[in-house]
């Protein structure tokens, strides 16, 4: 039935490119004026569209690495662009179409990879992101799919949007220069959006080359038997493998556990839901303090290693462990791997009020080690899924494969009032063209900032920055003494006089902007040791002053 209703239409409207245009498809307009809608009506009128100079930037933005599509840039860049097309009947001469018979207009964009298209897809209202295009010709509206002849009244409601995400058309009619009445259709084009990953919880959002690479990049991470960074041929357990502490003191491979326990995963914290596999297995893996006598050990199991990351993690900011593992590397990072560990420090005492330690051992069996490269795996993709449901997915991205077109289409009304689809024939569409990254070189535009002279450093009274300032930070600032630096007693440890009065300090706004000008010169020339990057990073030249 839709396909029906789009060649009824056709046999009477069809859209096709402007008259000002000089190539066939729908017309990519660039301006560099926030003000661009007045200033392409304006140009509409004049017929500046038909001079050369209204399109030469179309060959002069071809900067992509990987072909010479033109490539629009982002309002960051100060760019913005339009799209115009016109609607004319199709019949002879193709007289312009009465703009009253327009019940709606506008354009999708289409990703092209190939031989394939994406369409940006919206369901209730929330991006999905890139889906496959439909190959029929249908209405970009669910909604009105259900009914692509008219035959149906409009809903009364405003459901929420769902369908292929669409950007508004509006109608203009203008005169050639040959007198001739035109309809041209126009409107923005955006440049920007992004959608979150929607997953369901067997599903995962990346790809699977790139998953397991990261995987085996993990199990890198730790030591035989708690990773896989040994050489597969030492990857079989022995007898060795079992114990990793003794007499208090830990293996270097259950040093590296315990670091990435206590800084990436937080265990023995409350209230981390996802830590619970992980500390049901370490409940089962206990400390053993072990005594001799007459000849022969006498071992009595002690607390879980579950039990004694949470005493430890019960002190807060004074974790024993979290100072212990400090102090583990600041002594590798003077010895390195032949640096001899500390014993563990004792979980009942808080770092800073003792220095005891234990004299325990500890020891896994192999099913327990296999089990914990297990959930440790578990938990970082875990991890790493639940951040991919956070993170935004840009809409327009810059790989090789990412060409985007523009597709026009218009709803028009006939004699008895039923809406019809037409859409830009194949010829009809816009040039393919790519969208510029944010931190394209080729992309920015100079953004001229007035540096001040030296005799402005030490005029006037220092108010063109203020901020206010908390007690408590002000106290920390003014503690700072310019000639000595920070001293040990800069942060005090009860509350600074005054209460809760804040404070609003004020910076020389010439002095803040030649002191930042200054530092990345600085760093610049610091970092050129690593980058030697000093060609591409400033040019100066003379410059004459402007009129005014």
């Amino acid at each position: 039935m839709a396909s029906t209703a789009v060649r009824h239409a056709n046999d009477r409207v069809r859209l096709q490119r402007p008259h000002y245009s000089l190539e066939a498809g729908t017309e990519l307009h660039r301006y560099q004026e926030t003000d661009f809608i007045p200033r392409f009506l304006q140009d509409l009128e004049s017929h500046a569209l038909e001079q050369p100079q209204a399109s030469i930037w179309q060959f002069q933005d071809r900067f992509s690495r990987h072909d010479e599509s033109v490539v629009l840039r982002l309002p960051i860049h100060r760019s913005f662009y339009l799209i115009s097309c016109e609607i004319a009947c199709d019949r002879p001469g193709f007289p312009a179409l009465d703009p009253a018979r327009i019940a709606s207009a506008g354009f999708v964009i289409r990703s092209v990879r190939g031989g394939e298209e994406f369409a940006w897809v919206l369901e209730d209202g929330a991006a999905l992101g890139w889906q496959p295009a439909a190959d029929e010709l249908r209405d970009p509206d669910a909604q009105r799919r259900l009914c692509p002849d008219g035959s149906v009244r409009p809903r009364q409601d405003k459901p929420t949007y769902s369908g292929e995400e669409t950007h508004p058309l509006h109608p203009v009619v203008t005169r050639d220069r040959n007198g001739k009445s035109r309809t041209v259709l126009y409107g923005y084009l955006p440049l920007g959006g992004f959608h979150y990953y929607q997953h369901s919880a067997v599903e995962t959002p990346f790809d699977a080359a790139s998953e397991r690479s990261v995987q085996q990049a993990l199990e890198r991470q730790l030591s035989w038997p708690f990773g896989l960074r040994e050489a597969p041929a030492r990857r079989r357990w022995r007898d060795g493998d079992a114990r990793h502490v003794e007499g208090g003191r830990p293996t270097m491979a259950f040093f590296e556990l315990l670091r990435m326990l206590v800084n990436r995963y937080h265990l023995g914290e409350a209230g981390i839901v996802e830590n619970a596999g992980l500390e049901e297995l370490l409940g089962e893996v206990r400390f053993l303090n072990v005594s001799r006598g007459r000849g022969r050990e006498q071992v009595r199991p002690r607390e879980s290693l579950a039990e004694y990351l949470r005493s430890c993690a019960s002190h807060g900011g004074d974790n024993p462990l979290l100072r212990w593992i400090i102090g583990q590397e600041d002594a590798i990072d003077r010895h390195g791997t032949a640096a001899v560990l500390a014993r563990l420090p004792d979980a009942a005492q808080p770092a800073s009020g003792s220095s005891a330690s234990i004299e325990y051992r500890l020891e896994f069996t192999e099913a327990q080690a296999a089990r914990l490269r297990e959930l440790l795996l578990a938990r970082v993709s875990g991890q790493l899924t639940e951040q991919a449901r956070e993170v935004p997915i840009p809409k327009f991205q810059q790989g090789r494969h990412d060409l985007y077109q523009v597709v026009p289409f218009v709803r028009v009304l006939d004699v008895e009032g039923k809406e019809h689809l037409v859409w830009a024939t194949a010829g009809q569409r816009s040039r393919r063209f790519r969208v510029a990254a944010p931190f394209d070189p080729e992309a920015s535009r100079p953004a001229l900032i007035q540096m001040p002279g030296l005799a402005d450093l030490k005029r006037g009274l220092a108010k063109g920055v203020s901020m206010i300032t908390p007690a408590d930070t002000f106290n920390l600032i003014d503690r700072i003494k310019f000639k000595k630096g920070v001293t040990a007693d800069a942060v005090p440890d009860s509350a600074p006089p005054g209460g809760t009065l804040q404070w609003i300090c004020s910076f020389s706004l010439p002095v803040v902007t030649l002191v930042a000008m200054i530092l990345l010169m600085i760093m610049v020339s610091l970092l050129n040791i690593l980058f030697w990057w000093l060609p591409w990073v400033r040019i100066c030249l003379p410059f004459p002053k402007l009129k005014r």
